[in-house]
C-alpha cells in the first residue's frame, strides 16, 4: 500500500480518481468557532466529473478551510458519518480508487468488489 495512505484519528482526507478521468477530493477540518452559533467540524469536497486537469497535490491540501462544497457540523461523529457514508463510500461504489488519504483503521480502501492490503498505521 502506498505511503500516501495512512490510518489514524480524524480529521480524515481522501483523494480519489476514476478510470474515466474524474477525480474527487474530500477532507475534514476542525476549527474553533468565532461565535456560539459556529460549527467546529467541517467536511469539504472538490471534484471534476469531466476529466479536467487533476489538482496539484504537492501541498497539505487537506488543511484548506474551504472546498467547492462544504458541510458544517457541531458533532464530530456526524462529520465522520458525512465523510464516510455520504461522500467516501459512494465514490468507491462507483469505481473510484483511493490515491492519497488518511482514514480510520478498517475503512475500505478499494472499489467495492476489489480487495487491497490495509494501509499502514501512521
Amino acid at each position: 500500500m502506498s505511503k500516501q495512505i495512512t490510518t489514524g484519528a480524524p480529521p480524515y482526507y481522501a483523494y480519489l480518481e476514476h478510470p474515466d478521468g474524474s477525480w474527487y477530493m474530500l477532507w475534514m477540518t476542525h476549527t474553533f468557532p468565532k461565535t456560539s452559533r459556529g460549527h467546529p467540524w467541517h467536511v469539504h469536497m472538490r471534484w471534476s466529473k469531466w476529466g479536467g486537469p487533476k489538482p496539484w497535490r504537492g501541498w497539505r491540501w487537506w488543511e484548506h478551510l474551504w472546498g467547492r462544497s462544504n458541510r458544517d457540523f457541531h458533532d464530530p461523529n456526524q462529520a465522520v458519518n458525512e465523510f464516510y457514508f455520504n461522500r467516501y463510500l459512494p465514490r468507491l461504489e462507483h469505481g473510484y480508487r483511493l490515491v492519497e488519504g488518511h482514514l480510520a483503521p478498517g475503512w475500505a480502501v478499494a472499489p467495492v468488489g476489489e480487495s487491497l492490503p490495509s494501509p499502514q498505521a501512521a
